[in-house]
């Protein structure tokens, strides 16, 4: 929901009135989706989701998160970061017209802020509280997610996976199934790299992404699907995934979201086209290191 919450995404930015947020909620949870992802951080996005109603829904589970000041290198501790992590929560159910959160992510700790345990006692005496019922962890790299699960603490793992993006397989993933670890799959089409009109805003910096996004619409093309409906259905074609985030600011799309996701899985031939397409560089699959777009 970042992009019904502030302006978001590449190139052009588009935040939805509140008319048409809340038309996009409805139409979300009428076509069937049942996992809404939000933040604390993502500008009126809690907000517009309290208002629609559809957490109250049977069926339809709200996940938000808490902590982004931790992404941005802030090392607070102590007694500060109890009452920053608590004042989101509470701020939150308040945006989300709830008395409890369903799901509760904490966003972007680093692998020593997570090995620490300071933050895991925060969000344990929360949900002991009943200001949560169940907390997961959203992550950037390797070594954080791994830090996460190591701990036994968190049930589910958000993050970033997709056709140019698949670091994570190998060793997050293969643990996450070990641990029984929900995977929440983020970046299904990385900000719209794997969107062709999107991609064609990015800067020549990013050349290896857009080239490695180009021979994906090839496949895309080969097979007869449109490349965005390739990357979702790639995402899904990953057993360790449990549910993929497909944002939007746009109402048409939203049927788009589950005829591609109820097409299922790749086929393995295809499959086997779009592996080596992965990129490990950082600076160009991880868009918190890229230049503005």
């Amino acid at each position: 929901t970042v992009e019904i919450g502030s302006e978001y995404g590449i190139g052009a930015k588009n935040l939805p009135d509140e008319a048409a947020a809340l038309n996009i909620l409805s139409a979300a949870v009428d076509a069937g989706i049942t996992l809404i992802d939000t933040a604390y951080s993502y500008g009126v996005a809690e907000e517009r989701i309290g208002m629609s109603g559809i957490g109250k829904k049977p069926g339809i589970v709200i996940a938000t998160k808490c902590g982004q000041v931790l992404e941005k290198g802030s090392d607070i501790r102590g007694e500060e970061l109890k009452k920053l992590l608590r004042s989101e929560v509470e701020e939150s159910l308040k945006r989300l017209k709830t008395d409890s959160l369903q799901l509760l992510q904490l966003h972007f700790a680093t692998e020593e802020q997570i090995k620490r345990g300071e933050v895991i006692e925060i969000l344990q005496k929360i949900k002991d509280d009943g200001l949560a019922q169940h907390i997961g962890i959203s992550t950037r790299g390797e070594e954080a997610p791994l830090a996460a699960m190591e701990s036994g603490f968190f049930e589910t793992l958000q993050l970033a996976h997709s056709i140019v993006d698949q670091r994570m397989v190998s060793r997050v993933m293969k643990m996450a199934t070990e641990k029984n670890v929900g995977i929440i799959n983020r970046s299904v089409l990385l900000k719209g790299s794997l969107v062709p009109a999107r991609r064609e805003k990015l800067p020549d910096e990013l050349s290896v992404l857009k080239e490695h996004s180009r021979q994906a619409e090839e496949v895309a093309n080969d097979v007869g699907m449109d490349l965005p409906t390739l990357g979702l259905r790639f995402a899904l074609s990953q057993p360790a995934v449990s549910s993929a985030l497909i944002g939007t600011a746009n109402v048409d799309r939203i049927q788009w979201m589950v005829d591609a996701a109820q097409q299922g899985p790749l086929p393995d031939d295809v499959l086997e086209k779009l592996y080596p397409l992965g990129i490990e560089d950082p600076l160009q699959v991880d868009a918190n290191k890229w230049p503005p777009v």
